[in-house]
């Protein structure tokens, strides 16, 4: 079970889901509220679970189906080691985490942007330190019209205030494609992935831990040969965060859109020893028993295939294969105890 709590343990590398959801923010209704809790006291009377008390620590514990809700941000991933902490892409999650970060007293911000599809910015207009004086934010940015796509968003017509009139301040950072950005202790590389319009992956090194977010990416370069210059970010990773919005079956049906498979993912992770792979970017149509299922079929797939593989994930020590997560919103990885 992978701890929800924060931990502000000086040196580790962290990872902390704000928004985990694709295309769109997903509200969960009434009616499928209803319908989780009724399963989830139906297991909780084959336990022998009786009073509100012992069920709902059982829930909190996990040790009831969990989570009751994936979450419904869009996408926005925080990467932190000791003090120094950044965020890829500013999703619908975002607001949540400009509340509890300035909270804290925070004046700075860090983003990194993988592209500017809208389930991939809609977030920055709530971000509360962009209309408070004495913040600045700092998107960094490898395509070269992300400050105008961002801009437009302050345009008096898709939200009341102009770029102008923000309190905040707001700075754009060009990245080159394969060079390292120095955050910190933390180092920052961007590489391609396979989406329409372009986006761009990034790899955090820190400390001799490393994570790389690998969204918006529909990974139709799969192979070492085809993967090219972008291998490299991906080897030896302690965790990958992998698009996996789609069921295997429903790739075919969905062929450019530019997201990928669960199944995919266990592929590259077990051939590059990827430890800890983890599923986001959650289809917004989605409901939690479709995410567990896909969470299944992946655990069994990797099963068959890691005997392929079975001498280098035990040289790895690691002798049982990648482990497999799927993201919620609140999900919260220290890197030195996944």
């Amino acid at each position: 079970m992978v701890k929800s709590t924060i931990s502000r343990i000086g040196g580790h590398v962290k990872i902390k889901f704000w928004g985990t959801r694709g295309s769109l923010p997903q509200a969960m209704s009434n009616s499928e509220l209803v319908s989780i809790l009724g399963d989830l006291l139906t297991e909780a009377e084959k336990k022998g679970l009786k009073s509100p008390a012992s069920i709902k620590e059982a829930i909190e514990k996990g040790q009831l189906s969990h989570p009751i809700s994936y979450g419904g941000n869009t996408t926005c991933t925080e990467v932190s080691h000791g003090d120094e902490l950044a965020f890829v892409d500013m999703g619908s999650g975002l607001r949540e985490a400009g509340t509890y970060h300035m909270a804290s007293g925070r004046k700075i911000f860090h983003i990194f942007l993988t592209h500017m599809h809208w389930d991939h910015v809609m977030g920055l207009p709530f971000f509360v330190p962009v209309h408070v004086p004495g913040h600045t934010i700092k998107i960094y940015h490898v395509h070269r019209n992300a400050p105008e796509a961002v801009k437009i968003n302050f345009n008096g017509v898709n939200f009341p205030l102009t770029f102008e009139q923000l309190g905040g301040k707001i700075e754009f950072v060009q990245l080159k494609l394969y060079e390292p950005h120095q955050l910190g202790a933390m180092k920052v590389t961007p590489f391609v992935l396979d989406h329409p319009g372009g986006s761009f992956g990034f790899r955090f090194d820190a400390d001799g831990k490393s994570c790389a977010v690998g969204v918006d990416g529909e990974f139709k370069r799969i192979s070492r040969e085809e993967l090219g210059k972008d291998l490299v970010y991906y080897q030896n990773l302690d965790m990958l965060i992998f698009d996996a919005q789609y069921e295997i079956a429903e790739l075919a049906s969905r062929f450019d859109w530019g997201h990928c498979s669960p199944n995919i993912g266990v592929d590259l992770a077990l051939r590059e020893t990827i430890k800890n792979l983890v599923f986001t970017h959650h289809d917004p149509w989605a409901n939690p028993a479709k995410l567990r299922r896909m969470y299944k079929s992946a655990a069994t797939y990797a099963k068959t295939q890691l005997g392929a593989f079975k001498s280098q994930w035990e040289a790895a020590s690691q002798p049982s294969g990648p482990n497999l997560i799927t993201a919620w919103d609140g999900l919260t990885i220290d890197l030195d105890k996944a």
